[in-house]
């Protein structure tokens, strides 16, 4: 187990890559499977399943960036980094969501820290985010990021100072897309390998 896990909390076994448009399916999937209360705590008020399936639309068009804690080709949390279309402000929204039965296993923290290396090597100088007060988690993790919280009637709002890129950011980033990409052909050829191996059982038969 990971030793600078809590007590209490489970291992991990899956990883933290980002996410790509051809993998929309398995992001709208992770949020349909949000229950009621994470739902509530991501979009700061009650939504149903066909504006998570409309939202998931949207996602992965210009200005947006998603990274994913994936375990066993499913996603269980996502950060998301938003308004990369509009550099020039230097400034960009972020949004998280876990399934609950995958809290406790530093995935949020995790997914913190891929999206504000994103940030910096994007020149976003500044991370906005906004959470509801009851959500003592997510305050939390703000807080060990080094936030500045401003506390609003009916939500908190944190800015986060990325800093600048360095060559061990771009770096950073590029090893991960790395690995994103190879786990994406993997799973592709996989699901082409699955069809033509059905294929060639039926015809010895």
């Amino acid at each position: 187990m990971n030793r600078s896990m809590k007590p209490g909390a489970q291992a991990r076994h899956g990883e933290v890559r980002r996410l790509w448009p051809t993998e929309r399916d398995l992001f709208t999937a992770h949020l349909l499977r949000l229950d009621a209360a994470t739902r509530r705590e991501r979009f700061g008020t009650a939504v149903n399943d066909d504006f998570l399936v409309n939202y998931a639309e949207t996602t992965f068009g210009i200005g947006g960036l998603v990274y994913a804690y994936v375990e066993a080709g499913e996603v269980r949390g996502a950060a998301e980094l938003r308004g990369l279309e509009d550099i020039v402000v230097q400034t960009a929204e972020a949004a998280f969501s876990v399934e609950k039965e995958w809290r406790r296993r530093g995935i949020g923290e995790a997914l913190f820290g891929r999206l504000i290396t994103a940030a910096r090597n994007r020149s976003i100088r500044t991370l906005y985010m906004t959470y509801l007060p009851e959500n003592l988690a997510m305050r939390n993790l703000a807080r060990k990021f080094e936030a500045e919280l401003v506390a609003g009637y009916n939500d908190v709002e944190c800015r986060i100072a990325t800093g600048a890129p360095t060559p061990f950011t771009l770096l950073d980033e590029a090893l991960n897309n790395a690995q994103g990409f190879a786990a994406l052909s993997l799973a592709l050829q996989r699901k082409l390998w699955q069809p033509a191996l059905f294929g060639a059982a039926a015809l010895r038969r």
